[in-house]
């Protein structure tokens, strides 16, 4: 009787330990968290470089400087994974150099572009469907001595551009502006070699311009035309190149160091409303240290607070990943707090610039004619890998 009232009670232990664990099972289940790198090949060409989606529409602008075509690629407006691509010749041939792509404001749903070969800045209407040929609204001859805008952005009721090649007149380089709507009203501020991205920074109004073969900060006060270089400390780094400008918490431009043939450092800096210079260089012993940073975006999210994108090139050195790496701050943004480092598919390809969407990112490679897509699946970017994962400096001598 005891045996049979002892195995009961067994029984009944058993019974409810296996309730209990099939409990915890269904509650610790979860969906699987994921991401994925995707690369899509564009036609074949050796300089793929800017790009830029067209508000309010499915498309994204892809600019190949080697044959100076546009590519005009159509997006899935569920998942943005690009589905089709149309290409079409810009400028008088082949050799016209189209380059920078950036979509106008004061004219909505259409995008400036420039011709660094041909000397002229354009708006286009891209044009509605995905065989639609992009139309030619309005050309701006850049005057004398200025020469080859590279980039080109609209800023309040002006267009502005780097002018990349030295003057043919003077041996100097130029960035030019000039109003949108009366493109005679226009400025040529002497620059450093060689002016690239130029922004707005929110609070003062003032303009920044990077400058990547001196490795200089050009700031322009529009209102006086005065202009000053803001050298980058040589123990810093060097080669000044991808800007931004950020309202917010991140308020001011941020701009990255790409650094050299040796590698670079890591390191990115802000420049707020006071015009002082400040850095930031990343930690991973890997990844960070050595990396030559290319270009950045806002990866700001309503729930993880203030981020960044930045690029990590092989551009100007194998000793640099081709990676592209989310950084978040402390509290006081005056310090990095995490890194998370997602390496490119392909090496060595060069890659060039970054571009978020809604809900994903995309990244050209200069190298080898493709666009990658980075995609989350069940998580957010910066939460892939526990903070300690990525903040640490622990290096790892084999799989485990």
């Amino acid at each position: 009787m005891l045996f049979n009232t002892c195995k009961s009670f067994v029984v009944a232990l058993a019974l409810g330990a296996s309730t209990a664990m099939a409990s915890s099972y269904q509650n610790s289940s979860r969906a699987l968290m994921s991401r994925r790198l995707t690369e899509y090949q564009m036609p074949v060409a050796t300089e793929t470089h800017e790009f830029a989606r067209v508000p309010n529409s499915s498309f994204v602008l892809l600019t190949q400087m080697s044959d100076s075509e546009l590519i005009k690629i159509q997006l899935d407006p569920k998942t943005e994974e690009p589905i089709a691509f149309h290409s079409f010749p810009m400028g008088m041939n082949s050799s016209s150099q189209l380059h920078g792509v950036w979509p106008s404001t004061v004219y909505p749903g259409k995008m400036w572009l420039s011709l660094q070969g041909d000397n002229k800045l354009l708006l286009v209407d891209p044009g509605k469907h995905l065989s639609s040929v992009p139309h030619i609204l309005k050309t701006i001859d850049i005057p004398q001595p200025g020469n080859g805008p590279h980039c080109v952005f609209e800023i309040g009721n002006r267009v502005w551009a780097g002018l990349k090649v030295a003057s043919e007149q003077t041996g100097k380089y130029y960035v030019f502006s000039a109003n949108i709507r009366n493109s005679t009203d226009y400025k040529l501020y002497e620059a450093l070699n060689s002016p690239v991205f130029i922004k707005e920074e929110p609070t003062t109004g003032l303009i920044y311009v990077t400058q990547d073969t001196d490795s200089s900060i050009m700031r322009i006060n529009v209102t006086s035309s005065e202009t000053k270089q803001m050298h980058v400390p040589a123990s810093v780094g060097n080669n000044a190149v991808g800007m931004i400008s950020a309202t917010g918490p991140l308020s001011g431009v941020w701009f990255t160091l790409a650094g050299n043939a040796t590698g670079g450092t890591g390191t990115f800096g802000h420049i707020g409303a006071s015009g002082e210079m400040n850095f930031f260089t990343l930690k991973h012993p890997m990844l960070g240290v050595n990396a030559g940073l290319l270009h950045i975006a806002d990866a700001s999210t309503t729930d993880g607070g203030p981020a960044l994108w930045l690029l990590s090139t092989s551009l100007l050195s194998n000793e640099s990943p081709d990676a592209l790496v989310r950084v978040t701050f402390d509290d006081s943004l005056s310090a990095l707090a995490e890194e998370e480092y997602i390496s490119m598919l392909t090496q060595n390809a060069m890659v060039h610039r970054v571009l978020p969407l809604d809900n994903t990112v995309l990244v050209s490679e200069l190298h080898t004619f493709t666009l990658a897509q980075l995609t989350y699946k069940n998580t957010v970017a910066g939460q892939w890998l526990p903070a300690e994962a990525v903040t640490n400096t622990s290096v790892y001598t084999k799989a485990g």
